[in-house]
């Protein structure tokens, strides 16, 4: 027998979903935004809670749901950055409500300081949900062709289970059996440019088919400590039971703060097939192409090294200075 919650005043009329945190406005494909946890302080304006709860009374009737969002700093204690009520009209139509609002100031580096910050949804005034984010200042912009916070040292990729597997037992490949592949896992070793300070990596590894379909994304949240010369992060996708990597050609890509550190090819075809992948460094007017077989953990001033030692490539050198 269906109760109808608007009668009811005890009973909940939605149920919490998801509390997310973005900074850009761009819409993207599905209703979705650029969800993040770290940003770089000299490029936010604003910082972004999206709240959503499905709708109990979806196709049933339209009500109204009190809503506030608190936003809070960790510096010093604990301070209150602002605190903002609304009421929003919910349709029968929607299944799911989205509350979206930010704060900050609309010039890029002024309001928001490196630190530790979060938000707080309260729904019909109960706390559903608290989101943490963090802000980071590496001293200067990142560029396109210039990242402060790391650079790449390698990126290699190997199969395992679930659980993962120790480094000492990992076996790196360029090919992978169809049939006998569970987890592609990358593996990410970067160089830490800002070993003065700790402050949170955040990168999103994201594995794409021949056609540009998304197969699947891992994001990761690694704390860098003090004098942390190195950064080595695993991301996999896939499933314990073998065959879910089809036959195809694929690309495995790392991205921090919405910049594209690095890519790697690969396929998934018959058999294994051992060895170390090309690494595909993206530079401001054309990528560079390590062969990270010979030499996997040179940087990119290695490879600029190795690249002015060579004759008769002018323009190629002209093109990546």
């Amino acid at each position: 027998m269906y109760i109808n919650p608007l009668e009811h005043p005890e009973l909940k009329r939605f149920k919490y979903r998801d509390l997310k945190i973005y900074a850009s406005t761009e819409w993207l494909a599905d209703n979705k935004k650029k969800y993040r946890q770290v940003f770089d302080r000299y490029e936010t304006t604003y910082i972004y809670a999206e709240l959503s709860l499905y709708n109990k009374l979806f196709d049933g009737d339209d009500w109204e749901v009190d809503v506030e969002l608190r936003c809070y700093a960790l510096k010093k204690g604990k301070t209150e950055l602002c605190s903002l009520p609304f009421k929003r009209k919910v349709s029968k139509y929607d299944n799911t409500i989205y509350v979206r609002e930010g704060w900050g100031n609309k010039k890029e580096g002024v309001f928001w300081k490196k630190g530790t910050y979060y938000w707080e949804a309260f729904v019909e005034g109960e706390k559903v949900a608290t989101k943490y984010f963090y802000i980071e200042d590496a001293g200067k912009e990142i560029l396109a062709h210039e990242n402060p916070y790391m650079e790449v040292q390698s990126l290699r990729l190997y199969e395992g289970p679930y659980d993962d597997i120790p480094e000492a037992e990992r076996v790196y490949y360029k090919t992978f059996g169809s049939e006998e592949t569970r987890y592609i896992y990358a593996e990410i070793c970067l160089r830490n440019l800002n070993p003065n300070k700790s402050w949170q990596c955040e990168l999103f590894t994201k594995f794409y088919n021949d056609a540009r379909e998304l197969k699947g994304q891992v994001v990761r949240l690694h704390r860098v400590e003090r004098k942390d010369e190195l950064i080595s992060i695993t991301a996999g996708w896939g499933s314990n039971v073998k065959g879910s990597w089809r036959k195809d050609r694929y690309t495995c890509e790392v991205i921090f703060m919405d910049k594209l550190l690095a890519l790697v090819p690969f396929d998934v075809g018959e058999e294994f097939e051992e060895g170390l992948l090309a690494i595909n460094l993206p530079n401001q007017i054309a990528p560079i192409l390590v062969e990270s077989e010979d030499t996997p953990d040179q940087t990119f001033e290695d490879v600029m090294i190795k690249l002015d030692s060579l004759i008769g490539l002018r323009e190629i050198k002209l093109k990546v200075d």
